[in-house]
């Protein structure tokens, strides 16, 4: 049996939080002789009066009925790592069971994993390595009702794995490194230099490889062909948007240019990212300091691209309003409600947007949504979706023949 005075050993309080850590909950309090039996099986010798020592050292929070329960959890304040509870026997006398509830829930720590599972900028070994060591935050075993595990198998994104020793215990994300290389750049006020990368295939195999002013430069180029791949950038803001990072900032022709004040990089295709020790260029110099909002920023783009921002009215079936909502908030205006022609019953709706990124939403829903002209009747915008419309139609007449 451990004596759990000494050196090197957890003292009783450490064994008591880590027992109601992975063991209780509120469906499930713990006694002092369960706990008693937990700490004796994982080899401590700890008695009633240290458990009810721990207790009134915690603070710990009596109550009856679950309404109670209810009343002291909304008392939990963000700024607390856990609250300790005490279910109580409705006379008020005899203890039930004692349980933790931590700064997070069950299925807020499920959130979590799940947003590194379906991560679109971890690779399956990344992935796989940072779900873990949230599972071991949380304090139980999460894994053995999320079945992450399981999941994993499908992680869909490997590309750069094969650099990644998966036995390693701490693997970190080349993607939120780099985020956070930029993020410190934009702290110092100085620029960025890094590779832009596209998608490419080549030896039987999905790779990335630079994309320079020549086009791609694959890794078989000779290194004297290697030229004008660096990029150097004021970078302004990072955006999370649609699953990926991006970066906002304007590079040397950007800086030069005043119809195009800033262009938009995803940081899952950048390599080599380091901070520069020229200054960067700001944001009032680029004159976007109306890129403040950046939740204002992401409505109107619905997928990031530079562009102009205008007003646009769109009828869309009434079933697909959820849609309207999903992708722009309920910062919409509506302007005509439930009108049926043809047996359909639509919106009439203005949305803020640009143009470039509407564009391509505007076509993914275009079985539902149909470009209006706006307030002052003007249908260019209206016209440049029907010619698309028409010249995608074309390919396929075309294939056909």
């Amino acid at each position: 049996m451990k004596c759990s005075t000494e050196v090197g050993q957890m003292t009783n309080y450490d064994v008591i939080r880590q027992i109601l850590r992975e063991h209780s909950s509120r469906e499930n309090a713990l006694g002092i002789t369960a706990i008693s039996k937990i700490a004796d099986d994982m080899g401590y010798k700890i008695g009633r009066n240290a458990i009810e020592g721990f207790m009134a050292k915690m603070m710990v929070k009596p109550y009856e009925t679950e309404e109670e329960c209810d009343e002291l959890i909304e008392q939990f304040s963000a700024d607390m790592r856990e609250i300790y509870f005490c279910k109580i026997g409705l006379t008020g006398r005899r203890t039930r069971g004692y349980w933790m509830m931590e700064a997070l829930s069950d299925s807020e720590w499920m959130y979590l994993i799940d947003n590194i599972l379906y991560s679109k900028i971890l690779t399956k070994k990344e992935a796989d390595n940072l779900a873990k060591r949230v599972t071991l935050l949380a304090g139980r075993q999460l894994s053995a009702f999320t079945k992450y595990c399981e999941r994993m198998n499908n992680q869909p994104y490997i590309v750069g794995d094969e650099d990644i020793d998966e036995n390693v215990g701490h693997i970190e994300s080349n993607v939120l490194k780099q985020v956070h290389l930029i993020r410190e750049a934009i702290n110092q006020g100085k620029k960025v230099k890094f590779n832009l990368c596209v998608y490419d295939y080549g030896d039987q195999k999905v790779r990335l490889v630079p994309y320079g002013k020549q086009g791609k430069v694959f890794p078989e180029i000779p290194e004297k062909y290697k030229k004008d791949v660096h990029r150097i950038c004021s970078p302004f803001e990072i955006i999370y948007s649609n699953g990926r990072y991006y970066m906002l900032g304007a590079d040397l022709e950007t800086e030069r240019n005043t119809y195009q004040k800033y262009k938009l990089y995803r940081v899952d295709l950048m390599q080599d990212v380091s901070v520069n020790r020229a200054s960067a260029m700001k944001k009032k110099e680029a004159g976007i300091e109306e890129l403040e909002n950046l939740f204002k920023y992401r409505m109107e783009n619905p997928y990031l691209y530079t562009g102009k921002v205008e007003k646009v009215r769109i009828r869309v079936d009434s079933d697909q309003f959820t849609q309207i909502v999903d992708w722009f908030s309920d910062n919409i205006n509506v302007i005509k409600i439930g009108y049926t022609e043809n047996g359909i019953t639509y919106y009439d709706i203005e949305v803020e947007v640009n143009l470039n990124s509407f564009t391509f939403w505007v076509l993914q829903y275009s079985g539902c949504v149909e470009v209006l002209p706006n307030r002052n009747g003007d249908s260019s915008y209206r016209e440049r979706i029907k010619m698309i419309l028409k010249e995608t139609l074309k390919k396929y007449e075309e294939n056909e023949k």
